[in-house]
């Protein structure tokens, strides 16, 4: 029991911040050091946290880096279940794509998919309310809001056809340097934790 308790506090300690377990990294909320702006460039980052509602218990963490300069993106994925936890690390190169700011931001107007609400206001910002055209099949929507000033989603609820909450969705975003290079070497890990083997 004890073991149990140890391993979950250490994974939540994880998400904050589990990409510095697989590979050192930059947390969200790294100040960029003022000397290094002009010679680093700024690597958009993003931090989401979806959290289950109904059905099976689970929380998971994804946070990506990606440099415009040069195409790297970086995915690592946490993911907390009943009886396992699962950390995954990638690099892939997409030397095409010019910034996930902006094709967030593109997914987002895409009339579409979404159709617009109204404006709201959450958490003391100014956002677009925005909901999915539903498929008739499932009958399962998004409502997203969508700050006024950035374009980019700060929440996503999922429901269903019930209009019950299924899944929810909260976005962080940030830009960082690496001055040492650490975020884009790790080209791929994965790990998994037994729970239940800790009892």
């Amino acid at each position: 029991m004890v073991k149990t308790s140890l391993l979950t506090s250490l994974a939540l300690a994880i998400s904050i911040g589990f990409s510095g377990i697989i590979a050192p990294s930059v947390s969200a909320n790294t100040p960029i050091p003022n000397q290094n702006v002009q010679s680093q460039p700024l690597i958009e980052h993003v931090k989401s946290i979806r959290t289950e509602h109904k059905g099976i218990s689970s929380t998971a963490i994804t946070e990506k880096w990606f440099n415009p300069q040069n195409g790297f993106l970086r995915d690592d994925n946490f993911v907390k279940e009943p009886g396992k936890i699962t950390l995954k690390s990638k690099v892939h190169q997409y030397p095409n794509k010019k910034s996930l700011y902006k094709e967030t931001i593109d997914r987002y107007q895409d009339k579409d998919i979404w159709t617009y609400l109204g404006i709201e206001t959450l958490n003391g910002q100014q956002v677009k309310k925005m909901k999915t055209i539903i498929e008739p099949k499932s009958g399962i929507y998004h409502i997203a809001y969508v700050s006024s000033s950035t374009g980019l989603p700060i929440k996503e609820d999922k429901f269903d056809n019930q209009n019950d909450l299924l899944t929810t969705y909260v976005y962080f975003y940030d830009q960082v340097t690496d001055p040492n290079g650490e975020i884009f070497t790790v080209k791929e890990k994965n790990l998994e934790i037994d729970l239940q083997k800790t009892k």
